[in-house]
């Protein structure tokens, strides 16, 4: 695994051995892909991004979007192995981000956020992310803001319970067994 652009193209990440499903190169650069599309499309740059990225895992997913140029990124991961890795990936790429120590489903956001990923392990229930969705979605500090989750294919969307006047427009992507859902939080997603 490595980091795709930027800053630290081409560093390799380190992976935890147990408990994570490392979201893969392709699926990563076609998440980043749409991303800079959606940038682009408001006149956006990455360094007006604050990155939330829930159950981090590795931390490749927000480190990417560090090494993008993004202004803040805040890695949400309960797991203790996991955070050491993230450290040690954050360190060795030479990209400085936040790291929250804390169950991904009781963060709540106390900043301004641009881009929310989330990717819970697949085994959660699709009803567990849901709920989580529709909590979170109506916090202030999400008003404009993008929102991914990777699921697995099979899953059925995770903003199904999100009122469509929160999040009014929503589209998916496959890739082999995973699947990432975009969702936006009401009209102006960058501030």
């Amino acid at each position: 695994m490595r980091i795709i652009s930027g800053s630290a193209r081409g560093r390799k990440l380190q992976v935890p051995l147990v408990g994570t499903r490392p979201t893969s190169d392709r699926l990563r650069e076609a998440m980043f892909s749409t991303i800079n599309s959606h940038l682009a499309k408001r006149n956006a740059e990455w360094t007006q991004v604050n990155f939330v990225d829930l159950f981090s895992g590795s931390g490749a997913v927000g480190l990417e979007a560090k090494s993008r140029g993004a202004r803040q990124v805040v890695l949400v991961e309960n797991d203790a192995k996991a955070r050491s890795i993230i450290q040690n990936n954050s360190s060795r790429s030479g990209l400085e981000v936040q790291l929250a120590s804390t169950d991904a489903y009781s963060w709540v956001p106390t900043f301004e956020v641009s881009i929310l990923f989330l990717d819970p392990p697949y085994a959660h229930s699709d009803a567990q992310v849901q709920q989580y969705l529709s909590k979170i979605c109506e916090t202030e500090e999400l008003a404009g803001a993008l929102l991914i989750c990777e699921r697995g294919a099979r899953s059925v969307s995770p903003f199904a319970q999100v009122s469509p006047k929160v999040v009014p427009l929503t589209w998916e992507r496959s890739y082999g067994d995973s699947k990432l859902w975009y969702g936006q939080v009401g009209t102006d997603p960058i501030t």
